[in-house]
């Protein structure tokens, strides 16, 4: 049913977003049934997963245009994404991973909403056992050591054990183990366009503190728009503080409901593989 087009060089020999989204939707399309080909013009569908390269430019050009979604490795500011913006009869849309990354296309880059669609790549929903022999994972993605040493002080001081896991120093295996072992965890982490490692911690269910950021700004002022570290989020999840000085108070409230929070369900009702190749097809379809 669906031709994927994605080229692995793009990962750099290295777990990154970019391999888990095609990793995870060829697991989704699996678990489903779903009839998929990995860079062959040989279904009625056509995924260009990743736009900055050529083999997904390349063989564009020879796809049914109108058959064609593309993304969620598409950057609007590189000359590629600048093409895409011009000649939108080129595609049927363009994926956004949340509702964040589509309003800074639509209301910044000039896409037409009827281009756009918020698709985040299916999770896998599985059971961890957990010793709890460690209170607490830090993961520190895109921002400041600073930040980060604020965080290890404070937990010090409250006798909280700690590992702390930074962005790209880790393997999925590293992950998996320091997840069995901790009872939450705590996110100090730029905008997420998705979020798949935090979104992970959720579906083993751990209780989240995230020292939150409230805008996209990368681009300069033209292009800020209200973002998030987890675009998909409820009360259920955790809590969200946004400053150093919201920490002690986040902190107790958060700890003396941890036995409450069922970051799970986010992830079965609206991130699961089969509710990711719902939406999926649903695109394709409409």
């Amino acid at each position: 049913m669906i031709n994927l087009w994605y080229e692995e060089s793009y990962w750099g020999g290295r777990s990154s977003g970019p391999q888990r989204v095609v990793q995870n939707t060829i697991e989704a399309l699996t678990q489903e049934c779903i009839p998929y080909c990995k860079n062959t013009d040989k279904f009625k569908y056509n995924f260009l997963m990743q736009y900055q390269h050529d083999i997904a430019v390349t063989k564009h050009e020879n796809l049914e245009h109108s058959s064609c979604i593309i993304g969620p490795q598409f950057w609007p500011f590189d000359s590629y994404g600048q093409f895409l913006i011009e000649n939108q009869d080129y595609y049927k849309k363009i994926i956004a991973p949340s509702d964040w990354v589509e309003d800074l296309f639509i209301n910044k880059c000039g896409l037409s909403s009827d281009k756009v669609a918020v698709w985040p790549v299916g999770i896998q929903v599985l059971d961890l056992k957990c010793d709890n022999s460690i209170d607490c994972l830090v993961y520190h993605k895109g921002r400041d050591d600073k930040d980060l040493q604020s965080v290890s002080e404070f937990l010090q001081d409250k006798q909280i054990s700690y590992e702390i896991l930074k962005y790209g120093s880790y393997s999925p295996s590293d992950f998996k183990n320091i997840l069995s072992k901790v009872r939450f965890c705590i996110i100090i982490d730029g905008t997420e366009s998705q979020g798949i490692a935090i979104q992970e911690m959720m579906a083993y269910n751990k209780p989240l503190l995230v020292w939150d950021v409230e805008e996209w700004n990368y681009m300069g002022e033209s292009y800020v728009v209200p973002a998030s570290s987890v675009p998909y989020w409820n009360d259920s999840c955790g809590k969200r503080f946004f400053n150093l000085l919201e920490l002690e108070d986040s902190f107790e409230e958060f700890y003396s409901n941890i036995n409450y929070y069922e970051s799970k369900k986010i992830v079965e009702t609206e991130l699961s593989y089969s509710q990711s190749v719902k939406k999926l097809i649903n695109i394709f379809e409409e």
